[in-house]
């Protein structure tokens, strides 16, 4: 759409307040002036039946009335005079400025009523073949000096008839106004044109360099800059971008740079764990023939032999040493997942029918909250049931003294996820070691390998899923894991 421009727009309102602005000011113009020579008329009618009036009384005591048959059509060709006329009052015209209606009777609408009318004079406009007329009827009085040759008995002697016209005037004034409205119509094209290419190097220009450096970045291209930036709020806007572009530029260099770190890193991890993994399965072997062998001595010293608790105690701590290796080769063995569609509540009600039937049990409550309505997730289901009794045994130990362990299931819909909660009521998780929990081999047990959690993070993130906790010291814990409702992206 073209309107959708913002150059279209602009353009399109100041033509149209331009037009607006010349438009009312044109018609307030023209009717200032119109008014202005429509008082111009009237008054010229008041004057010119001054004038005649006046001529009339001092001709007729000269007594030289005649003379008007003269004077009455040079006055008629006065700017704006239409007709004279002075009518007898049995409605006959004694003189005009047209000198062949003398004589005639004089006929008009208004003329009987003003007769007949109180009303010393009458001025009202009429409009014919698109011009304005003024006339002005006016009584002449028989005044004390005119009784001398007039009946004293009658009030009046006869009418003064003045006609006015706005033709030359309004002609020519409709004339100028059209002149002017050419004039006005070239103004706006002028101002219409000026603005548009005003607009296209103030501001049309402007965005559209920060339109294609802002795509640009969008694609990722932060090296992009706007050259020469002006000083207004574009310009501003332009040097505000640059510095944006610079700064994420600096960004995708040092996150380049760190993710090759990294990938460096892992690299070297992943060496250094497949040597740790050979190692240990080198060291486990003969750990287990040692304690095999000692086993086998043992049998044979006396009980009261001091050798016997010697030998118990490196059996003991070469048992410490095999666990803890078998933990390490758990921990660096990459497990394929066996994923299929799992009812996560039936995982949950398994593991709780076994934890019920341990002798710890006896001083824990059980509760559990689990959504009937809970969709299938495609899950290794070994796998996620060997995270969830890793969590519900460290909330039981965690409770040494009894509390009560809660255990919810939850169809998390908008995000189309499952989240299960496990929640215990016991010593809770140290402020300053909740950062360190999912670090490998990092325990606060005394038979712990340190590597529960880490394994339970692992097998979470390798189902597309996480694994959070939120725990107050002395209050209790509660380890959250959520699992998409689909497929896992990594399997």
């Amino acid at each position: 759409m073209v309107f959708r421009k913002l150059r279209t727009r602009m353009i399109a309102h100041i033509v149209w307040i331009v037009s607006s602005i010349i438009l009312i000011s044109f018609f307030l113009v023209y009717r200032f002036h119109s008014t202005s020579i429509r008082d111009h008329l009237k008054n010229d009618a008041e004057q010119a039946t001054e004038i005649v009036e006046n001529m009339l009384m001092e001709m007729m005591q000269s007594k030289t009335p005649e003379l008007l048959n003269d004077l009455l059509p040079k006055l008629a060709l006065l700017h704006h005079i239409e007709m004279l006329r002075i009518i007898r009052p049995d409605g006959e015209i004694a003189f005009s400025s047209s000198p062949a209606e003398v004589n005639k009777t004089f006929e008009a609408p208004d003329f009987s009523k003003f007769i007949s009318s109180q009303q010393s004079s009458l001025l009202y406009n009429v409009r014919e073949d698109n011009n304005t007329y003024f006339i002005k009827f006016r009584k002449i009085e028989n005044r004390k000096p005119c009784q001398k040759c007039h009946d004293p008995k009658k009030p009046i002697n006869g009418f003064f008839f003045v006609k006015t016209s706005d033709r030359l005037s309004l002609h020519s004034l409709r004339t100028e106004f059209l002149s002017l409205g050419f004039i006005a119509v070239g103004v706006i094209v002028f101002l219409s044109l000026a603005t548009y290419l005003l607009f296209i190097r103030s501001v049309d220009q402007p965005v559209q360099k920060l339109k294609k450096a802002m795509e640009a970045i969008e694609k990722g291209n932060f090296s992009v800059r706007i050259d020469h930036p002006a000083k207004d709020e574009l310009g501003q806007l332009a040097t505000g971008l640059n510095s944006m572009a610079r700064k994420l530029q600096w960004a995708q260099k040092h996150l380049i740079e760190h993710h090759e770190r990294q990938i460096r890193q892992a690299e070297t991890l992943a060496k250094m764990g497949e040597l740790a993994a050979g190692l240990a399965h080198e060291i486990k072997n003969p750990i287990s023939g040692i304690v095999f062998a000692l086993n086998s001595i043992i049998r044979d010293i006396p009980e009261d032999d001091k050798r016997r608790e010697i030998f118990e105690e490196i059996i003991k701590q070469a048992n410490r040493v095999e666990q803890n290796l078998e933990a390490l080769l758990s921990y660096a063995k990459q497990t394929k997942l066996e994923c299929c569609p799992t009812d996560i509540n039936s995982i949950i009600e398994r593991i709780l029918l076994f934890i019920r039937q341990q002798p710890d049990m006896e001083s824990i409550k059980v509760t559990s909250r689990l959504d009937r309505e809970l969709p299938e997730v495609v899950v290794d289901a070994k796998q996620i049931e060997q995270v969830l009794l890793n969590l519900i045994i460290n909330a039981v130990q965690a409770m040494p003294n009894g509390g009560e362990l809660t255990i919810s299931t939850q169809y998390l819909r908008q995000a189309d996820k499952v989240q299960i909660i496990i929640e215990d009521s016991g010593i809770g998780i140290p402020e300053d070691i909740q950062d360190k929990i999912f670090q490998p081999f990092f325990t606060t047990k005394e038979k712990g390998t340190g590597l529960g959690l880490t394994l339970c993070k692992e097998i979470v993130l390798k189902h597309s899923g996480n694994l959070t906790f939120e725990s107050r010291p002395g209050k209790g814990t509660r380890f959250i894991m959520e699992l998409p409702a689909g497929s896992p992206e990594t399997l």
